[in-house]
């Protein structure tokens, strides 16, 4: 079947011919001089080049990873540099001629595929999936981002924790943990939004056990958010809270200091009694968790510890979903683009049948947060429970980073 010349595959096939046959022409331009296999400091005495363009020339020609080679290609400036140089040292003609035609032909497919070579790298690497490239450019999109809404934080995180209710045997009660650490604003008068809650006109009426709580009964009259103060920093963060047109509540941070002199933590934390369904049925055939990324971050943490008395929930899995395009959802459920990240297992905290481990190295008194929290509830201790992380470093913004597990029914568990 023959390949669209736009489709990623028919993309990355061009390109590897393409860039093989310029590694190829700096390889004989090499071997003409009897340099095949130096050094680039023996390649740089002996042509006169200064050590980065020899150690591009060096690593462009003998680099298998493809993605890795095109980040060492010289400029073509640097191209020239080295080809009188090899003229110089009496290479001939023939291979000069074939190194220039493979760098003109290198750059015209980039130009005419990609339009400069920061997208023709992100477009090879989405066609092999290399890891760090990825990160590269995510990184950069934070540090954009940060720039262009005025605010950074260096962690975002969620924490649930699911156990059988006491009160009504078909649900399930959620405690919740979240929040941001080192939240920074990068101008002054930015307030920005970190939690959007959607109410439910049955809560806390006689037609539904569902009700919230906060973990700090102390602290719930005192701010907008439910504060755990131990673990915000001082003083608490100044949240205001509004009522969206459409019924939404909006928890925003006030505008305020810059820079890391204003940084702050902002850690909140409530108790959902009876918020889902305990059981398998043709409505409920996977628990789906999400958390909604919209602010610049370095990192996010995504936690699920589900109570070992659920036995009907099954492993979990985690995706990342664009949500800069409105656009009808695909796949089970229907309520996410295709992802940006496919699903893959969550990482286990804690080897079965071995308990999980509370730690997170980016989030400061982590376990004594877990630990705090399910004394205040008066839940099992963190044994009794199964432990699943994802873990992303710089997520592109706006998305939704999802968990998910499937639900199976009593009698047909794996």
């Amino acid at each position: 079947m023959t390949q669209k010349s736009g489709s990623q595959s028919g993309f990355s096939q061009d390109a590897v011919i393409c860039v093989r046959h310029a590694q190829a022409a700096f390889s004989e331009l090499l071997s003409g001089a009897g340099l095949g296999g130096a050094r680039p400091t023996e390649i740089g005495r002996i042509w006169g080049l200064d050590k980065t363009l020899a150690w591009k020339v060096s690593r462009f020609s003998d680099t298998e990873d493809l993605v890795k080679a095109v980040k060492h290609i010289p400029g073509q400036s640097g191209v020239e540099i080295v080809l009188k140089a090899a003229q110089a040292n009496g290479v001939t003609q023939e291979r000069i001629n074939a190194v220039r035609d493979a760098n003109n032909a290198f750059r015209t497919f980039v130009r005419q595929n990609a339009g400069d070579r920061r997208s023709f790298e992100a477009m090879l690497a989405a066609g092999g999936q290399d890891t760090a490239i990825e990160i590269e450019e995510r990184r950069a999109f934070y540090r954009s981002g940060s720039a262009i809404w005025g605010v950074r934080a260096r962690v975002q995180f969620l924490t649930l924790m699911l156990r059988p209710s006491q009160v009504n045997e078909d649900r399930i009660d959620v405690l919740q943990l979240s929040g941001f650490i080192d939240f920074e604003r990068l101008r002054s008068d930015v307030p920005w939004i970190i939690r959007r809650l959607w109410t439910s006109d049955t809560e806390g009426t006689k037609d539904s056990t569902f009700r919230r709580e906060a973990l700090s009964p102390q602290e719930a009259g005192k701010h907008a958010l439910p504060m755990i103060p131990e673990f915000c920093s001082k003083p608490i963060p100044e949240i205001h809270q509004f009522e969206g047109a459409d019924g939404v509540l909006y928890d925003e941070i006030a505008p305020g200091a810059v820079g890391k002199h204003g940084a702050l933590t902002c850690v909140s934390g409530e108790l959902y009694h009876s918020a889902l369904p305990k059981h398998w049925n043709p409505e409920n055939t996977f628990g789906r968790y999400e958390l909604m990324l919209r602010t610049p971050v370095e990192s996010v943490v995504f936690d699920i510890y589900v109570h070992n008395e659920l036995t009907q929930f099954g492993d979990f899995d985690r995706s990342l979903y664009g949500l800069l395009e409105d656009r009808p959802g695909t796949g089970r459920g229907k309520t996410h683009n295709a992802p940006m990240i496919a699903a893959e297992p969550a990482q286990r905290m804690g080897p079965p049948p071995s308990p999980p481990i509370p730690q997170c190295s980016k989030i400061r008194d982590y376990g004594k947060m877990i630990h705090s929290s399910l004394d205040r509830v008066g839940w099992d201790s963190v044994g009794a429970f199964r432990g699943y992380r994802c873990e992303l470093e710089y997520p592109s913004t706006p998305a939704c980073l999802t968990m998910e597990c499937p639900i199976f029914k009593q009698d047909s568990q794996p």
